[in-house]
């Protein structure tokens, strides 16, 4: 059917209908938003209530380090200390199996839900940004504690905020380190996914400003099979480039596939990486191959702060391992959201995100931070982490104590903790 109209033509009758039903569409469903709302904000009230949180990860599909375990210490700790302004602090899990419709109906679903007051999540800036969009909707709290794209935090949002560096963050600090290293020409290769694109146009201008030279530029498809044939082709292609180092923006485990290649093919340049690159499925698909990689990180045990060895110390005697980052940024994020909860009076997401907006220093185990007007972290550095012997070395410490060898940790554990999955 041709539903193409002459200008000037009389529509037909069944149009005035459909955009009827169009419009009442759209104001039923902000009516409903309002609703939710305005229900949540009445639940904030209710002491005698428990506070939840939902954490919106993809439990399924990926194991990121001890992320839970993280997560499930600090609870415990709120929940020790008489809970968030006396109220117990409930952490539930929803899976957004790291896909956008899944990410979507999660978001819509704790949006309907007037009983969640925030959410901490999701982990892919593909996942988290249409997610975003749904929970700033609904005046529903997000903080991710892993989505890195510029992209998430530009859109004047008031609900959404990230406790970890965004890409620009991270790719200033990438490119600094790659001057100081001398390294003048580079190559970028990149998974194609908003994550990916996002740090590598970002490590890429910011390199260009430094005077450094981007001499090629790659890409992978985030569900790339190990046996592709598209890894050699990179590969190949690079030995008739002359350059220095390689900045990999990607994901594991598709970038220790690629990595493993380049190095069986008798590539041996320097590889830096970023942050989704701190993650035990890189050193698991690149197995030997990822020794001397150096990726960017929020954390690592070697850190000499305060809070780093009591954090370590407690860890440890709770779960028998030593935290990752995973573990950190777990930690960080449900300490951050229950101090802006309590430090504001309230757990009514509007209160707590114009607490977190205000000039008030929150907790991280880097060293207090504060939030921009938009949402992003501001004063986290990037800590640099080197691969050695199948563990992550706290680079800059120089010293040979390494984390847990993440390789043959076993996932039994992570599973035995898991709590209201």
């Amino acid at each position: 059917m041709n539903l193409r109209m002459r200008i000037g033509a009389v529509p037909p009758p069944w149009t005035a209908a459909l955009t009827a039903f169009v419009v009442a569409s759209m104001v039923g469903s902000c009516a409903q938003d309002r609703n939710v709302s305005y229900k949540r904000e009445r639940l904030a009230l209710q002491a005698h209530d428990s506070v939840v949180v939902a954490a919106a990860w993809p439990w399924s599909v990926r194991y990121d380090g001890l992320y839970w375990e993280g997560m499930k210490m600090a609870m415990d700790e709120v929940n020790e200390a008489g809970g968030v302004l006396g109220r117990t602090l409930v952490i539930r899990k929803e899976d957004d199996r790291e896909s956008v419709n899944e990410g979507r109906r999660v978001a819509q679903r704790l949006a309907d839900d007037p009983n969640v007051f925030a959410v901490i999540g999701h982990l892919n800036s593909h996942v988290s940004i249409p997610a975003s969009v749904i929970y700033e909707a609904s005046g529903l709290l997000m903080l991710t504690p892993g989505s890195t794209s510029p992209e998430l935090t530009r859109n004047g949002n008031r609900m959404v905020f990230r406790s970890i560096n965004s890409d620009i963050d991270i790719a200033q600090q990438m490119v600094a380190f790659a001057g100081s290293r001398g390294y003048h020409r580079l190559v970028i290769c990149y998974v194609r996914n908003a994550y990916g694109l996002g740090l590598a146009n970002a490590f890429e201008t910011y390199a260009q400003r430094r005077g450094l030279l981007i001499v090629d530029r790659q890409s992978y498809d985030p569900s790339m099979p190990r046996n592709s044939a598209e890894y050699q082709r990179i590969v190949d292609h690079w030995r008739d480039l002359e350059f220095d180092a390689l900045f990999l923006a990607g994901m594991a485990p598709q970038a220790g596939y690629l990595v493993r290649q380049a190095r069986e093919g008798g590539l041996d340049f320097p590889i830096m990486g970023g942050d989704a690159l701190d993650t035990p499925e890189l050193i698991q698909a690149a197995g030997a191959a990822a020794d001397g990689m150096i990726v960017a990180s929020v954390f690592h045990p070697d850190n000499p702060r305060p809070e780093v060895l009591l954090f370590n110390e407690k860890f440890e005697s709770i779960f028998g391992v030593t935290p990752d980052s995973w573990a950190a940024r777990g930690y960080e994020a449900v300490r951050l959201l229950v101090e802006a909860m309590e430090a504001g009076g309230s757990v009514a997401p509007a209160r707590v995100a114009n607490h977190l907006r205000s000039s008030h220093q929150g907790f991280s185990l880097s060293g207090p931070v504060q939030f921009s007007e938009n949402g992003d972290v501001i004063g986290r550095s990037v800590v640099k982490i080197i691969v050695r012997d199948g563990q992550f070395n706290y680079l800059e410490a120089g010293r040979t104590r390494t984390t847990v060898d993440l390789v043959g940790a076993s996932s039994a554990m992570h599973e035995s903790l898991e709590w209201g999955r």
